[in-house]
């Protein structure tokens, strides 16, 4: 055994180092996409015409925690998974439920969050506490989520209308076009607190099944496994250092992870 002096010991390091600043260097003009869903509290745009939100801050942590430059590009959800179907995009943090499907599509992370969806309608026409009887009524979900996979997939008695953006498909409540939006729990709740969520309620408890809820995790296209494996140790290192939780506490009313 070869044993290092303290001499070559700290010379070894400075090399380690080195090399490894010279690897971030090499990189240094490379700029990665990054994909957001466009939708409060996730991705949206503050007073001062900045873009931020929970996934959008996250995204940011992991991309400093990389030591690499990121473009950060908010979309509707249907643009998401197009582009990533394309192999436009390096990675999305974008509130991407991980499914046997999207597997064999895609290549994950370990979670980012969990999550659920909840019915939202507006407020006093319906049983507190009680789920909502479909029959006859109209219920908007997003193209390309869980929640039109799931209301698509069954005759549920009424009539499932589609939207590309998640806002307009709650708006459509507000407007009386719908009667009833499904969306993720999150985004209701995030709804809710705003000053035009006051005439809105979430319509009995949040789902599950179905697909209707679990993980979500950061989404890659195929063959990029290099970097998903970069992406998880940046992501295990926010939670340990308690970047997560303080980005989180900024945008969600309760912990998502």
């Amino acid at each position: 055994m070869i044993r290092l002096t303290p001499f070559r010991s700290l010379t070894t390091l400075w090399l380690a180092g080195l090399l490894s600043v010279s690897a971030l260097s090499a990189r240094a003009d490379e700029i990665y996409r990054v994909l957001t869903w466009k939708m409060a509290p996730y991705a949206m745009v503050d007073e001062q015409g900045k873009l931020t939100g929970f996934e959008v801050e996250i995204a940011r942590a992991l991309c400093d925690t990389m030591g690499i430059r990121c473009e950060i590009t908010a979309l509707q959800f249907p643009e998401v998974l197009d582009l990533l179907d394309r192999n436009a995009a390096d990675f999305a943090v974008a509130s991407i439920l991980k499914t046997p499907e999207r597997t064999k599509k895609y290549l994950f992370t370990d979670r980012h969050k969990r999550s659920s969806s909840s019915y939202i309608g507006r407020a006093g026409e319906w049983t507190v506490g009680m789920a909502p009887d479909l029959a006859g009524k109209r219920i908007s979900v997003t193209r390309g989520s869980k929640q039109y996979d799931y209301l698509t997939a069954r005759n549920i008695g009424g009539t499932v209308v589609i939207y590309d953006d998640q806002a307009d498909a709650l708006r459509a409540v507000l407007d009386g076009r719908v009667d009833l939006a499904l969306a993720p729990t999150a985004v209701t709740v995030h709804l809710l607190t705003s000053a035009e969520g006051e005439a809105l309620e979430v319509v009995g408890d949040p789902l599950t099944e179905s697909g209707l809820g679990g993980e979500s995790a950061i989404a890659l296209p195929l063959g990029r496994e290099e970097l998903r494996d970069r992406v998880n140790m940046a992501l295990r290192a926010i939670l340990a250092d308690g970047r997560y939780d303080a980005i989180s506490s900024r945008f969600l009313p309760f912990r998502m992870y």
